[in-house]
């Protein structure tokens, strides 16, 4: 059969799926193989796929990369890892209507308002549009939700008292620590990927978002802090966004909350369903993670604290309590806590929201993906003759086995430096934990779902 290469994502969320959608296609008499995002060009010499899946081609180089597949006769499934924008400003540009897409065979949607975006692109046929939903919300359904940790084993994992509530706060302050330092990179990072006229028609001033970000983050984690003192017998969790500079939430808890610090977590490692399993109220900001909640049956906080917040989004709180003061904060949280229920109007706009936004969740979006790549795949891959050599020359194996050998060793010390990557302390430059995955990773996902399987 055929021949997969499955780009994984930096901020490693998407893995668990990933593997499971390997398992499937395994199952399925194809081979499956897992590189890291943009690592593509490295692994195609030598793994010779007869079809590639990648995340987005927001940029141009990738773009043309796609074509470059296609001319190979090498097929490019993309799978989007951002499915539903915040910002509703962002959702055309995330979309990709303004990309060529024309290098691509099959573009799979989370929904139908996105799909209804790239219907919109001149560059890729409308037979290769499929809405399968969230692939990575099949971890909330069964069989997969039997993989998560139980409320007991997460609090116990970190030490925290198996009695109390516990009470999450997902952040999403992603931009706040380019206020005072690497600036360039935020602005070349933003050009290069074409975000920053979106964002300019969108506020006016690209400069100016992240010190907006950063008084946002000054006036929530105040809040939170105040949240903690107010609650002597609940658990609280920082569940910290891959891409923030993790440093300032270690100084938080080892200066400001340093003698409630048994009762205060911070959670960078931990897969999103684990901790929203033993969450009993989760804070957020206009964030995926509160949907991720609602499937849960959790109740969310949407926490709209600064009068000049510009990450919001009506959608994304439609289901979730909006408070605007701490005094609100800590009276919806003192509701929840005494057994207050979710009301039943957001409970309604929840399901309209899934509805729309993610196909109505089955826990089949996977499977759903998998039929069509096999669909696509499946019927001809011997008939189709790829029309270069691909045979692989010294350097391109020299390179390649640079970047497997060792668990990715080598690509680990240019991401990391020598030192994070002896201590397996994956944090980059910039203080961010967006963690290519390792070998290891998709071992232990493959025993873990084989059961499933």
């Amino acid at each position: 059969m055929a021949t997969i290469l499955i780009a994984v994502d930096h901020k490693w969320r998407d893995l668990a799926d990933y593997v499971y959608a390997g398992l499937l296609l395994e199952k399925l008499g194809h081979r499956v193989h897992y590189v890291r995002n943009n690592l593509e060009r490295h692994y195609i010499p030598i793994v010779k796929p007869d079809l590639v899946v990648m995340n987005h081609l927001l940029s141009a180089k990738k773009q043309e990369f796609a074509k470059t597949l296609q001319r190979r006769n090498i097929r490019t499934a993309i799978l989007p890892t951002e499915g539903i924008p915040t910002l509703e400003g962002m959702r055309t540009f995330m979309g990709g209507q303004h990309c060529d897409l024309s290098g691509v065979d099959l573009h799979f949607v989370w929904n139908q308002p996105m799909g209804d975006i790239l219907r919109r692109n001149q560059t890729l046929a409308d037979h290769k549009i499929v809405v399968i939903g969230v692939p990575r919300f099949d971890f909330y359904a069964k069989p997969l939700s039997s993989t998560s940790l139980t409320k007991t084993a997460f609090l116990e994992k970190y030490d925290l008292d198996i009695r109390y509530p516990l009470v999450t706060f997902a952040t999403n302050f992603t931009q706040a620590s380019f206020h005072n330092s690497n600036q360039d990179f935020y602005l070349k990072n933003a050009k290069k990927y074409g975000r920053d006229k979106v964002i300019e028609e969108l506020y006016g001033d690209l400069d100016n978002i992240p010190k907006r970000d950063f008084i946002s983050r000054e006036i929530l984690l105040d809040a939170f802090v105040k949240l903690v003192m107010n609650f002597p017998n609940v658990n609280f969790v920082l569940k910290l966004h891959p891409s923030e500079d993790h440093a300032f939430y270690k100084d938080l808890i080892g200066k400001t909350l340093s003698s409630l610090a048994d009762r205060v977590k911070i959670i960078v490692h931990e897969y999103i369903w684990d901790v929203l399993n033993a969450t009993d109220i989760e804070l957020n900001r206009s964030c995926t993670t509160a949907i991720e909640s609602w499937l849960l049956g959790k109740p969310t906080i949407e926490m709209q604290l600064n009068p000049d917040e510009y990450y919001f989004s009506p959608e994304h709180a439609s289901g979730s309590d909006i408070v605007r003061s701490e005094a609100e904060l800590l009276e919806k949280v003192s509701y929840y806590l005494s057994g207050g229920s979710v009301p039943q109007s957001l409970q309604q706009a929840r399901n309209q929201f899934l509805e729309k936004w993610c196909h109505s969740p089955d826990g089949h979006a996977t499977e759903r993906m998998v039929e069509h790549i096999h669909r696509l795949v499946g019927h001809d891959v011997d008939s189709r003759k790829k029309d270069v050599d691909l045979r692989a020359n010294w350097k391109q194996r020299i390179y390649y086995n640079f970047l497997t050998l060792g668990d990715h060793l080598g690509h680990d010390f240019r991401v990391y430096g020598l030192r994070k990557t002896v201590a397996r302390n994956y944090v980059d430059k910039l203080g961010r934990f967006d963690k290519y995955f390792h070998d290891r990773d998709i071992t232990e996902w493959r025993g873990r779902l084989r059961s499933v399987v």
